[in-house]
């Protein structure tokens, strides 16, 4: 599993909260970020939550 991350990141926070193990947040710079260039097989299905809550869409997952 791979996340695509965009630019359309509103700091909303919220795939931070659902998987921070795999999102951070940048409170300086008011955005989210990937913390990890692999998902740990524990967390994908918190990272599909992640995606699917996304106000912005900017959260994408690929196989």
């Amino acid at each position: 599993m791979k996340i695509l991350f965009g630019e359309k990141c509103i700091g909303c926070n919220v795939c931070a909260k659902v998987c921070p193990e795999v999102f951070g947040f940048d409170k300086e710079k008011r955005r989210a970020f990937v913390k990890v260039t692999v998902i740990p097989a524990a967390q994908e299905s918190a990272v599909k939550d992640a995606a699917l809550m996304c106000l912005v869409g900017n959260v994408k997952i690929e196989s």
